[in-house]
C-alpha cells in the first residue's frame, strides 16, 4: 500500500525544485479534486491493478487479504488509494505530472511482473 507513495517519493524528488510543502492555494486545488472524485490520475489507478496482480498469488503464497491487513481486494485497493489521496495532497502540482509518469511506469512493469516478484515487492508476512 505505501508503495505508491514510496514510487511518488522517488519519482518526484529533485534537489534543483524547492520544498515539497504546497502553497495554500495548490492545497485548496487538491482537495476541491479530491472532494470531487476526481480520481482518474495514474497512480490512484495503480492501486487498483496492483491489487488485481496480487489476488491471484494469494493461493500460491498460502496467504490471504487479512495478511494484508484488509478483508478484500476492494479493501485494499481502497486503503492504497486513500494513500494516495493523502500523499497527493502535499505535492505540488509540477510534481503530481511527475508521479503520475512513475505511475505509468510501474503499471507497465507490473503486467510483467510473477507472483514471487510480486511477493517479494508487497508481501512480507
Amino acid at each position: 500500500m505505501g508503495r505508491v507513495a514510496q514510487l511518488v517519493e522517488q519519482g518526484t524528488e529533485n534537489p534543483r525544485v524547492g520544498g515539497s510543502t504546497p502553497s495554500p492555494a495548490t492545497t485548496l486545488v487538491w482537495v476541491a479534486l479530491v472532494l470531487a472524485g476526481c480520481t482518474s490520475d495514474t497512480c490512484y489507478q495503480l492501486c487498483a491493478t496492483t491489487a488485481q496482480a496480487i489476488e491471484p498469488c494469494l493461493t500460491d503464497w498460502g496467504a490471504s487479504w487479512d495478511d494484508f491487513d484488509a478483508g478484500s481486494r476492494v479493501a485494499w485497493g481502497d486503503t492504497c488509494r486513500a494513500e494516495w489521496d493523502e500523499e497527493r495532497l502535499s505535492l505540488e502540482l509540477r510534481q503530481v505530472s511527475v508521479a503520475n509518469d512513475a505511475c505509468t511506469a510501474a503499471s507497465d512493469d507490473l503486467g510483467k511482473m510473477s507472483c514471487d516478484e510480486l511477493r517479494a515487492l508487497y508481501f512480507n508476512p
